[in-house]
């Protein structure tokens, strides 16, 4: 079975590359939120590069190529600056996802199983840990969280309880073992996140933290469009 060592040997997998082959730069909340809030708050009346001759510069084509109409994301008429933002936004969570998968593996989890571990131990520090609860913090289905419980509590991280005010619920606790691979991972977290999040304030986090609960919140109903396009 993999040991939280080996974590570190599959984080020096993930890779951040640009279409040229660049190694890009490691998450930033600080940029991303620099980038979201330049844009939502530049001015009409001014525009992020200079003019050439009279006339801005514009996407060849026709309005209809556009990925975004929000004016406050157009400059000079083109969404190219929002593109590159989309990249990285897509880039980083490759990288996240990538993350969450070799911590996982380095305790015997799946991504899903080891999310699920990880958001019961930080609910339970403010209180009785329900399905609807986890469910609610990682902004999926009450159903998926129900099946990696059983997984959980199967393989001894996690055991249910009768929830004292309601006989039809449960509640969720972490085992002994869930609890001792979890206090084994905390060293490890912290270096990750340390280096992740490095030279960032809390404002700038904060920034980022509301842009990305909105996007998450966003994501069903554009899924829903996404497969319903007919071409």
């Amino acid at each position: 079975m993999p040991t939280v060592r080996s974590a570190l040997s599959d984080l020096n997998q993930i890779h951040y590359k640009t279409r040229h082959g660049r190694k890009r730069a490691r998450f930033s909340p600080k940029k991303l939120g620099k980038q979201w809030m330049s844009q939502t708050v530049r001015s009409n009346g001014k525009r992020a590069k200079s003019r050439t001759g009279s006339q801005s510069r514009r996407v060849s084509g026709s309005d209809t190529e556009l990925t975004v109409s929000l004016p406050q994301f157009l400059v000079d008429g083109t969404d190219l600056q929002f593109r590159e933002f989309v990249a990285d936004l897509f880039a980083a969570t490759g990288g996240l996802q990538s993350l969450r998968r070799a911590l996982a593996k380095s305790v015997g989890l799946s991504a899903a199983e080891f999310s699920v571990l990880l958001a019961t131990w930080h609910l339970q520090k403010r209180g009785r840990v329900g399905v609807s609860g986890v469910a609610r913090h990682l902004h999926v289905a009450a159903a998926h969280v129900t099946a990696e419980i059983g997984k959980l509590v199967q393989k001894g991280f996690v055991k249910k309880a009768q929830d004292v005010n309601d006989t039809r619920a449960v509640t969720l606790v972490l085992t002994r073992k869930g609890e001792g691979v979890l206090a084994e991972l905390a060293p490890l977290l912290r270096r990750i996140n340390d280096r992740l999040f490095s030279g960032n304030s809390s404002n700038a986090v904060s920034v980022v933290a509301k842009f990305l609960r909105h996007v998450a919140d966003e994501s069903a109903n554009s899924i829903r469009m996404a497969r319903n396009f007919s071409g």
